[in-house]
């Protein structure tokens, strides 16, 4: 029994610190440096740890190093429509007749 016990409690003293530098990678696809994109590198040695870490280069600035991947990463909204209102009044076309001031 004590032996399992230094058993186990030997494979927590090598897992834990791994977890931790894993925990402190960091996430989402931004470049940590520039907060420009990153592109995902395909190795066929991080395969197995795929699902949660991979390793990504910036497009901006040539960052390359390891980030952990994060459901919870807002994907950046490009644009927005915005329904305008307009009024037939507040109309500045240049063909309409009633403008007075048309330069041509």
């Amino acid at each position: 029994m004590f032996w399992m016990f230094m058993t186990a409690l030997w494979v927590v003293m090598l897992l834990a610190p791994l977890a931790l530098l894993v925990a402190l990678l960091p996430a989402g696809r931004e470049c940590p440096r520039c907060s420009g994109e990153t592109i995902l590198l395909r190795h066929r040695m991080l395969t197995p740890i795929r699902r949660f870490m991979g390793r990504r280069w910036c497009t901006s600035c040539g960052w390359e190093g390891m980030m952990r991947y994060s459901r919870n990463v807002p994907v950046p909204v490009l644009a927005t429509a915005v329904a305008e209102h307009r009024d037939e009044a507040d109309d500045d076309a240049v063909w309409r007749p009633e403008r007075n001031d048309t330069v041509f």
